[in-house]
């Protein structure tokens, strides 16, 4: 993806979700969805026609690695306790979430949409 085209998408993002922040969060969610879009459609670029879904698919990832319902924010839940050495640990949900959803999942509503874009492979001899 052109820098280009992180830029338009990241301005669709705010633009159907005026809660997302930019940042560190929305940079980390955007490279994800749109590595796991180019893997899925067994490309090496985006097409500039699925900017829009892209952007429609990290929103939708972004409000799932956050906590509150605005889409803020990251989930710090409590992972673990001790209690004499008061140590807590908390868990990183953002990159649990992006590397363990499945494409149904990550997708959800999409797929359908991006099969029509997705290239077989093919095996040679």
């Amino acid at each position: 993806m052109t820098d280009d085209q992180k830029t338009t998408v990241k301005a669709y993002v705010t633009t159907l979700n005026s809660s997302v922040v930019p940042g560190a969060l929305l940079d980390l969610v955007l490279d994800t969805v749109v590595d796991r879009v180019l893997l899925y459609l067994n490309e090496t670029v985006i097409a500039e026609n699925l900017e829009r879904v892209i952007a429609q698919l990290v929103v939708s990832a972004y409000k799932s690695t956050s906590t509150d319902s605005a889409g803020l924010g990251v989930d710090r839940s409590v992972a673990s306790v001790s209690d004499n050495g008061q140590e807590v640990r908390y868990t990183i949900k953002p990159t649990q979430y992006l590397a363990s959803a499945k494409d149904q999942e990550l997708f959800s509503g999409f797929e359908r949409l991006l099969n029509s874009y997705r290239r077989p492979h093919v095996i040679t001899n």
